[in-house]
């Protein structure tokens, strides 16, 4: 116990408590999981909240107990902040990262007066209702064939051998790929949406429910799009933007952007909307963009 700082045995009893308290409150939407033992070979953090335990300077860090380390910032701090807390994190590849939390003012982005509505999917990301289409990279049907051929080697090899951890290590690697791969997608594309557009529409998708689909599982998980709409949620509040999220049962795909008419049926397989009353032909997803932008609108000028 004298071998690390008494404040990250605190914040780990704080954490224990937090949990406790919600896996045992009964208003929780979302039910958490039972807990469970923690792996050596996962990922390993802890975290120091007393600002007297750490010091922070250009290229290194002082944490007490361990000295002063050097470091490379991703991203360098404010000018003006106040330090909050720092997490330091080892992950299954064995690196090292250092999480900074500070409390400052985030300058928020010029008014655009532009509206967006987007309809994400699999065979492209997404569609905007102003005819922009963003390609789905798919990283992980990229890599799908290198990361089974490691896969397979692993397999032969005798657990808790030399050789079966370092292959365990180069499988570890292509999942930390693909990882950085996605999230430096989403997070660009999610920027580059809130810079450009005021209000940005987008639809309540059920994305547990649909990996539940065995034949679209992985293409979906591979996309990303609960991170892709977290990203916009939290980035469309820093910089003064308004997300809507548009009702999750609307009928944005079935209906018709130029008169209004509700198709009752359109398969997977039909990529052009056509429309029966007015003989009104686009394209599928970006008919859904269009309205979904409609009902978004619509929504944020009611509130």
């Amino acid at each position: 116990m004298k071998e690390v700082s008494f404040t990250a045995v605190q914040q780990k009893e704080r954490d224990f408590k937090e949990f406790k308290k919600q896996f045992f409150s009964k208003t929780r939407k979302k039910v958490v999981n039972r807990p469970k033992f923690k792996s050596r070979y996962g990922k390993q953090s802890f975290k120091l909240c007393n600002t007297d335990r750490f010091s922070i300077l250009t290229d290194r860090i002082r944490i007490e107990k361990m000295g002063w380390i050097n470091f490379t910032q991703h991203q360098s701090l404010p000018e003006v902040h106040k330090l909050i807390s720092v997490t330091i994190s080892k992950d299954s590849l064995g690196d090292y990262y250092v999480s900074i939390l500070v409390e400052t003012d985030i300058k928020q982005f010029e008014k655009t007066g532009k509206s967006i509505g987007i309809d994400v999917g699999i065979k492209e990301f997404a569609t905007l209702s102003d005819g922009t289409v963003i390609h789905n990279p798919k990283y992980f049907r990229e890599n799908q064939s290198k990361l089974k051929r490691s896969q397979q080697h692993l397999s032969r090899k005798k657990k808790g051998s030399i050789r079966h951890k370092k292959q365990k290590l180069k499988v570890a690697k292509i999942h930390k790929k693909i990882q950085r791969q996605r999230e430096l997608f989403l997070y660009t594309t999610s920027l580059n949406i809130v810079k450009n557009y005021d209000v940005i529409c987008i639809e309540d998708l059920n994305v547990s429910g649909m990996v539940k689909n065995r034949k679209l599982a992985k293409s979906i998980s591979d996309a990303g799009f609960s991170t892709f709409f977290r990203i916009l949620k939290y980035k469309s509040e820093w910089y003064g933007k308004e997300l809507v999220q548009t009702g999750r049962f609307e009928p944005t795909s079935k209906t018709c952007s130029n008169c209004g008419n509700v198709k009752k049926e359109l398969k997977l397989s039909e990529r052009t909307y056509h429309c029966e009353v007015c003989k009104h032909s686009q394209d599928r997803d970006l008919n859904a963009a269009i309205n979904i932008k409609a009902l978004g609108v619509t929504s944020a000028q009611r509130a």
